[in-house]
């Protein structure tokens, strides 16, 4: 897997730069496209962050075992095409990109809360050469100056989620994450990921970080499915 990770820090360096939202040689992700990032943008939920036409405390998309989560953009143009340039096309540098807008659009969490990346299989992590998340928390990390902790081991491979509905998605995450050592767990997390969809993942993570000894779990992703866009392509 090094010899994956050096090798695709390599071809970030050598390729011609392009945006990855409209394609056109330029910056990771051009002003343009930067601009065209859907806002999240209040009245919404006060817990999960979904936006609705009044400011609710919570609402039926809450994933139920995380305290407060929130996200930077909705997952509308140009946010997929981003979010794909760095997993499919591996285009690392891009995670700094995601997590500048992260910490700008998101409100800094507590001092002494920890980040915590959704993990990948080791497998789907090795075929791939790194773990999004991870990357995205570190840049996070160090924006917020909040330490990042890998304490979430995925014990059970899921199938893909894209397609799935959310009963679908709930299922095939149910267990398939652990604490990696309870003994070091901090009492107040922070989950990282990429895309919020229906928040199964994260509350499934969330289960496991509160199952090793977590009394305050929160979560912040890059983007946001809002109820009404096209869950099934994701």
């Amino acid at each position: 897997m090094r010899v994956l990770t050096a090798l695709g820090a390599a071809l970030d360096v050598l390729l011609p730069p392009t945006c990855a939202g409209c394609g056109l040689p330029g910056d990771a992700v051009c002003a343009a496209c930067a601009a065209r990032l859907v806002p999240i943008s209040p009245p919404g939920c006060g817990r999960c962050g979904h936006p609705w036409p009044i400011p609710v405390a919570r609402c039926p998309e809450c994933p139920a075992p995380i305290d407060v989560a929130r996200q930077a953009v909705g997952y509308g143009d140009p946010a997929p095409a981003i979010v794909a340039a760095l997993k499919d096309e591996r285009r690392r540098s891009l995670a700094v990109e995601i997590a500048a807008t992260m910490a700008a659009r998101i409100p800094r969490p507590p001092p002494r809360v920890a980040l915590v990346p959704v993990p990948l299989a080791p497998a789907r992590e090795a075929e791939r050469g790194f773990n999004q998340a991870a990357l995205i928390a570190r840049e996070l990390g160090r924006l917020w100056e909040l330490p990042v902790v890998e304490v979430l081991a995925r014990v059970r491979e899921a199938p893909a989620q894209r397609g799935s509905s959310v009963t679908e998605r709930r299922a095939q995450v149910r267990g398939a994450f652990a604490p990696v050592a309870p003994s070091v767990m901090p009492p107040a997390v922070c989950i990282v990921d990429d895309v919020h969809t229906t928040g199964a993942t994260l509350a499934a993570c969330a289960r496991a970080l509160r199952s090793g000894g977590a009394a305050r779990v929160g979560a912040v992703a890059f983007a946001r499915v809002i109820v009404g866009s096209p869950r099934a392509t994701i």
